[in-house]
């Protein structure tokens, strides 16, 4: 409840800012204003129209994956549109105000002048149209592969290790791409595929292809996940016994070990999640790890980076995460590296704590199908011993 009051606040405020912004002096037609104010207020209420829609059941099928793509499109526009207005106004402010401090006639810059305002909407609307449509062609294009490759004294023997993220696979994804990914990643050939978590978000009933698709998703010696705070959203219950006959090992606070690799691999619920829950549901990295031999290196999937915090020097090798979607939408960037502890994208070397930890940017999206300087991708991890060791 709480969470839904501070959203309609801020999306009536950022609505009230960005129409005011740009009718407020325009001197356009009184229609032309409120359509502008329908569509801007429209735009920021898609999230929770959306989910009003979904919880309810009102629409299903092609029409409701429509409305999604179109609502969250939108939501996307305006959000960007919102940024760029803001970033504008304020440089604008500024050098006004340098204008005017050297003597310079004001009026040519004045930020009140309908004829000038007029100009600079039209061209920041225009700029925020052709960046929403590069960050649609980033988020709805094939993710990027990334490889990345740790050397280790603990590491013996050679493995090759996926890792998915941050899917989001929902009612309106399409089969084909997941069908894409299964086969994307059976080329690679992995010894082993971890998935940290948000693979799903939405309930099991509503996807039945979707969830056939994904039982292709298969590593030489298993493949492993994690929740994250979308399986818990999406109907925890009916997906539990769904990730067995996927093919999937579900390592909650538990873990495997892989003797051909001499590899541990460990994994909890997502931190954010569950730490109010009861104590059975929260992490324990320690009943997780105990089954782990000194030898293995061990590997720990936490879908949320954050906890790296609580983990103890030297009882981890590598944690792997998800969550942040590397911010996804710039300028997002910034809010999401702050309260997940500054850690955004990419491989970290934590030397207090005698571990690294790798933060997938994901595969997929969440609401709009839009990424903006955040890629999507499927990571290819190398595990590969030291020269000594080889």
């Amino acid at each position: 409840m709480y969470f839904f009051i501070a959203s309609f606040i801020v999306i009536i405020c950022a609505s009230i800012i960005t129409i005011r912004i740009l009718t407020a002096y325009s001197g356009f037609s009184r229609a032309f204003n409120l359509f502008t104010a329908a569509l801007i207020a429209s735009g920021w209420l898609a999230p929770l129209t959306i989910g009003w829609i979904r919880r309810e059941n009102l629409l299903d099928g092609e029409v409701y994956a429509a409305l999604h793509w179109g609502a969250y499109a939108l939501f996307g526009f305006v959000f960007l549109l919102f940024c760029l207005l803001i970033l504008r106004d304020v440089l604008w402010f500024l050098i006004y105000r340098l204008w005017r401090l050297f003597g310079r006639d004001g009026t040519v810059l004045d930020p009140k002048s309908a004829p000038l305002l007029n100009k600079m909407n039209f061209w920041t609307v225009l700029l925020a149209v052709g960046l929403s449509a590069y960050a649609l062609y980033e988020g709805m294009k094939t993710p990027r592969l990334v490889e990345l490759t740790i050397t280790d004294p603990k590491i013996t023997t050679p493995a090759d290790i996926v890792i998915l993220s941050d899917f989001h696979v929902n009612q309106t994804t399409p089969v084909k791409k997941i069908k894409q990914l299964v086969a994307r990643i059976k080329g690679l050939r992995p010894d082993v595929v971890l998935i940290a978590g948000d693979l799903i978000d939405d309930k099991a009933s509503t996807m039945p292809e979707q969830i056939k698709a994904l039982a292709g998703l298969h590593g030489k010696y298993g493949t492993y996940m994690v929740l994250g705070n979308h399986e818990f959203y999406a109907g925890l219950t009916d997906w539990l016994p769904l990730f067995p006959q996927m093919g999937y090992r579900l390592l909650y606070n538990d873990g495997v070990s892989l003797p051909p690799l001499k590899l541990y691999i460990g994994g909890i619920p997502d931190a954010n999640t569950t730490r109010r829950a009861n104590k059975i549901m929260r992490p324990d990295l320690p009943l997780t790890m105990q089954k782990a031999h000194q030898s293995e290196y061990k590997i720990l999937l936490s879908h949320s980076p954050s906890f790296l915090k609580e983990l103890a020097p030297g009882k981890i090798d590598l944690m792997i995460s998800g969550h942040t979607h590397g911010g996804q939408i710039f300028p997002f960037h910034f809010l999401v590296s702050r309260v997940n502890d500054g850690f955004l994208s990419g491989l970290y070397e934590e030397k207090n704590k005698k571990t690294k930890l790798y933060v997938s940017n994901g595969y997929g999206f969440w609401g709009p199908s839009m990424r903006l300087f955040a890629p999507s991708e499927l990571v290819l991890l190398h595990l590969e011993p030291e020269a000594s060791n080889k």
